[in-house]
């Protein structure tokens, strides 16, 4: 065989093997783009679930609320379009360079404590029981000058101890108490001379009255509570007449207690192990 026909032969050879090669490589892409198919075709209907799942409520850009969102933060179908406004100005004020970034990071750890000390607090609230009429009722007799006897309170409130000062010396001096309640007390009373009507001592005490200021005869002392600075005067002291609205008024004052009670519980273990600091001099006692 001369060198020619060797040289033939090689080419024809060199030609099948490409052929080969190509048809070897496009049957693979053939296999890999039908398991591809095959693939996708069984993890889109699950994407498509996802996506159904998150169904968006309402969008601004980035921000959305999804349909399972609204339960968890409380929004209601007729909210909607208030929080889609609200999202549009807040955007706004972003792209106007109003944000104070470490404020808002502030606002959002606030918004967040808040949640989590609702979530602690009504979750402990909830084992907390109301108490029956039996043991309002026991309690009732065992203070009755404070809870089985009414008095007749007067009262004067003012927003300033001078002022109180000034108006105690002058009813000690025999001037009447229901004229300086007329002109001088900020009480919703006063238009009726300060008449709070029949009352148990238990009753002023919820609202923050000193227990010795409470049950007394004639004419009290000077004292503070939240709202202010009061001079009560007691006229007339009878036995107990509305039962039912004193054990309904002491019951939930029961009731705060025990809320009140609790929430200090709450407090005391979570301050255990912590690193707890407060400036007393930015703290004012302002009752």
């Amino acid at each position: 065989m001369n060198i020619s026909s060797k040289k033939s032969y090689l080419i024809v050879a060199i030609w099948i093997t490409s052929a080969l090669a190509v048809a070897a490589t496009v049957a693979v892409i053939l296999v890999v783009s039908r398991r591809m198919e095959m693939i996708n075709s069984v993890e889109l209907p699950e994407m498509e679930n996802r996506i159904e799942d998150r169904q968006v409520a309402a969008r601004v850009d980035g921000s959305v609320i999804y349909y399972e969102d609204m339960t968890i933060v409380d929004i209601s179908p007729s909210r909607l379009e208030e929080w889609l406004e609200d999202e549009l100005l807040a955007s706004l004020a972003v792209s106007r360079g109003l944000e104070n970034v470490r404020k808002s990071r502030l606002i959002e750890a606030r918004a967040r404590q808040l949640y989590l000390r609702d979530e602690l607090l009504s979750t402990v609230y909830l084992g907390i029981p109301f108490p029956d009429s039996a043991e309002v009722f026991n309690i009732m007799r065992s203070d009755s000058l404070k809870y089985m006897v009414e008095r007749h309170y007067f009262q004067i409130l003012v927003s300033d101890e001078s002022t109180a000062d000034s108006i105690h010396e002058k009813l000690s001096w025999g001037e009447n108490f229901q004229i300086t309640a007329e002109r001088l007390s900020i009480g919703q009373k006063a238009g009726i001379g300060g008449d709070l009507g029949f009352l148990t001592a238990g009753e002023l005490i919820a609202y923050g009255v000193p227990e010795e200021q409470a049950v007394i005869e004639d004419l009290g002392d000077v004292i503070r509570t939240d709202y202010g600075w009061h001079i009560f005067l007691v006229d007339e002291i009878r036995e107990l007449e509305d039962t039912s609205r004193v054990v309904r008024s002491l019951a939930d004052d029961i009731y705060r207690w025990r809320i009140e009670a609790a929430r200090e519980s709450l407090l005391v273990v979570a301050a255990e192990g912590r690193d707890v600091f407060l400036d007393s001099t930015l703290v004012y006692d302002n009752r």
